[in-house]
C-alpha cells in the first residue's frame, strides 16, 4: 500500500478556480476535476476542496465570481475598505477638469492610500465603472451663458406642446472634396474614426490599416457649403454658390426663396413656425429679422448663446453625414457628382429617419431637463 500524498496549504490561484466552475457546469465529477488541476506549489488539490469552491462559486454569484475570497471566507483580506473605495472614486470625480487624476496623484491626496499599490486603486477605480479614456473633444459653456441656458431651460418646461410642435431649426454645414487622390485617401480613412482594434504590444502600429489621417484631412479639398432647415423632422437644404460664405445677404436669399415653400410642403400654408437658430452675427442681423417677419416666420429671440446641443438640426447633419460616409464613393468626385450625392442622402435621411428626427423636434421639454441637470452645461445632445 503506497503512502498517501502529504498534505500541501497551497491555495487555488483565481484562474483554477474558475477552470474548476467551469468543468462542473460542463458535468465533470468533482474526482476527475480535482485530478485535472493544479494548486499553485504543482500539486492537485482534494476533492472536498474542490467541492468547496464549487459552492463557494456558488455563493458569490456563479460565473460573476472573481475567485478572489475576502475577508468574509478564507483566503488574503480585501486591503480596502468601501468607505476608503467612496473616498477614491469621490476623489477623482471632485478633481477631474482641475488637475491630472492619476493613480500617482490619488495616492498623493490620500495618504491613507500610499501603502496601496497602483494596481489596487486601479482595480477599484474600474470597479467603479471608470476607465483611462481620451477625454471629449466638444466644446464647453462658458459660465456667463449658463444662467441663460438655465433660465431658457425653465421657460420652455412652462410651454404648451402645441407651442413647441411650431419650432423650426435651421443652420449649416460645410463638406470638403478631396482635391488630389491622396486627399481622397485622408477623407476616406477619417470616416473610418479615431480608434481600431490594435496589438496591445504596438508590433502593428505602422501597419497601413491602422494608421489613421492626415490631422488636417477635414480641411482638405474644395468646400461645400451648405445651409438648411429642418421641420418636424424633415430636412431641406440649399447649397450656397461655390466660394460664396454665409452674409447677411445670402440669408436674407435663402430665408426669401427657400424658407416659405420649405414651411408651407410640411406645416400648411397657415403656418406659424417659430425659428430656432444660433448666435453667428449674419443671422441677426436687422435685415434677416426683417425677412423672417416678411415671410411670417417668428424668431425664437430668447434662444441662448452656445447651444448647439438644443439645436435639433445639428441631429440632422450627423445622420447626413452618416449616410454620406455610408454611400462614399472610392475615387474623387467634383462638386456637381457630391451635391446630386448630397441631394440623394438628404432624400434616404427624410425617408428613413423622419419618425426619429420628429420625435426629437418635439422633445424640447427633454432637452430642458437635462440642461438643467447639468447645472447649465453642455448636454449629451
Amino acid at each position: 500500500m503506497g503512502k498517501s500524498k502529504p498534505k500541501t496549504h497551497a491555495r487555488l490561484s483565481p484562474y483554477v478556480k474558475g477552470i474548476i466552475f467551469g468543468l462542473f457546469l460542463a458535468g465533470t465529477s468533482l474526482t476527475d476535476i480535482a485530478d485535472q488541476v493544479f494548486k499553485e506549489d504543482g500539486s492537485h488539490p482534494c476533492a472536498q476542496s474542490v467541492a468547496n469552491t464549487v459552492e463557494r462559486c456558488k455563493k458569490e454569484g456563479g460565473v460573476k465570481w472573481d475567485g478572489v475570497m475576502h475577508s468574509s471566507g478564507r483566503g488574503p483580506s480585501r486591503v480596502t475598505t468601501d468607505a476608503l473605495d467612496r473616498k477614491i472614486v469621490k476623489l477623482v470625480f471632485r478633481m477631474r477638469g482641475k488637475a491630472k487624476v492619476t493613480v500617482d496623484f490619488v495616492r498623493k491626496k490620500m495618504p491613507s492610500t500610499k501603502k496601496l499599490s497602483r494596481k489596487v486603486i486601479a482595480s477599484r477605480l474600474s470597479k467603479a465603472g471608470l476607465q483611462w479614456l481620451r477625454r471629449r473633444r466638444k466644446s464647453l459653456v462658458p459660465v456667463k451663458h449658463k444662467k441663460t441656458r438655465i433660465a431658457f431651460s425653465h421657460w420652455v418646461l412652462s410651454r404648451t406642446m402645441k407651442t413647441l410642435a411650431r419650432w423650426v431649426y435651421t443652420d449649416g454645414t460645410s463638406f470638403y472634396l478631396a482635391n488630389s487622390e491622396t486627399a481622397k485617401e485622408n477623407q476616406m480613412r477619417g470616416a473610418l474614426g479615431t480608434h481600431v482594434w490594435r496589438m496591445a504590444d504596438g508590433s502593428d502600429a505602422l501597419y497601413e490599416d491602422v494608421v489613421g489621417p492626415s490631422a488636417y484631412w477635414k480641411a482638405e479639398g474644395t468646400c461645400i457649403r451648405v445651409w438648411g432647415l429642418l421641420i418636424a423632422g424633415v430636412l431641406f437644404v440649399a447649397v450656397l454658390p461655390e466660394g460664396q460664405p454665409m452674409n447677411r445677404w445670402e440669408y436674407v436669399k435663402i430665408i426669401g426663396r427657400y424658407f416659405p415653400r420649405w414651411i408651407c410642403q410640411v406645416m400648411g400654408r397657415r403656418a406659424k413656425p417659430i425659428l430656432v437658430q444660433d448666435h453667428e452675427k449674419a443671422l441677426w442681423t436687422d435685415e434677416a429679422r426683417q425677412a423672417l417677419i416678411k415671410v411670417g416666420v417668428e424668431l425664437l429671440e430668447s434662444y441662448p448663446p452656445c447651444s448647439q446641443d438644443l439645436n435639433v438640426i445639428e441631429t440632422a447633419w450627423r445622420e447626413l453625414r452618416e449616410r454620406l460616409a455610408a454611400t462614399e464613393p472610392i475615387r474623387m468626385e467634383d462638386r456637381a457628382v457630391f451635391i446630386k450625392r448630397m441631394r440623394s442622402a438628404v432624400g434616404w435621411v427624410n425617408r428613413n429617419r423622419s419618425d426619429y428626427l420628429g420625435n426629437l423636434c418635439v422633445a424640447q421639454k427633454d432637452r430642458a431637463r437635462d440642461v438643467l441637470a447639468n447645472k447649465g452645461g453642455r448636454t449629451k445632445h
